[in-house]
């Protein structure tokens, strides 16, 4: 019983300094705010994950997305320069010559040549190893390369080719990516 009137005497005696109770309080108060203001400048972790993920989110609605199809472009450029090179390094490869051709917008056709008859100069297209692509849509090739053909001779040289032959890929949205192959039968991106 002696316990409870004591800490009424306390909590009366904390009424009646009023005053050095709330210095008390006030210098916590006080000792809590340097705390929170002694802090280092800067920005804590979860300032800064909360920053970058508005910051992706922005980004993410301001920039605009290259959908599947206008990268096609790219792909069937590389595709040609590809097959072009293929062709290249058979040529010198096999001792034979390659033909590369483009027979509609759509597609092309790499082909092993055969001389005919043996030993003649007259080489033509061995109709059993003709290996067809089809560009990825919606790219074609712009109409000044359709309907011919780039033949590779057995040292690399492209024949009958005076100077550089530019091929141009095109898609629907308007773009053009274009690459050229040197009368050295090497074929190099525009």
């Amino acid at each position: 019983m002696n316990a409870a009137p004591q800490k009424q005497t306390g909590i009366h005696e904390s009424r009646r300094h009023g005053s050095s109770a709330e210095s008390r309080c006030s210098a916590l108060a006080n000792v809590r705010l340097i705390a929170v203001r002694g802090r280092s400048p800067g920005y804590t972790l979860i300032e800064t994950v909360v920053i970058v993920a508005l910051l992706g989110v922005l980004a993410a609605i301001a920039i605009p997305r290259f959908s599947r199809q206008r990268i096609q472009i790219v792909n069937a450029q590389r595709m040609a320069i590809a097959s072009l090179r293929l062709a290249r390094t058979n040529a010198i490869s096999k001792s034979v010559h390659f033909q590369v051709a483009f027979p509609d917008p759509n597609h092309l056709r790499v082909s092993r040549m055969v001389e005919s008859p043996a030993g003649s100069g007259n080489w033509q297209v061995d109709t059993s190893s003709v290996q067809a692509s089809a560009l990825p849509a919606p790219t074609s090739f712009a109409s000044a390369i359709v309907g011919t053909s780039i033949e590779f001779n057995s040292r690399g040289y492209v024949v009958n080719l005076n100077a550089p032959l530019r091929v141009d890929a095109q898609d629907t949205f308007g773009a053009t990516k274009s690459l050229q192959v040197w009368p050295s039968g090497q074929v190099y991106e525009l």
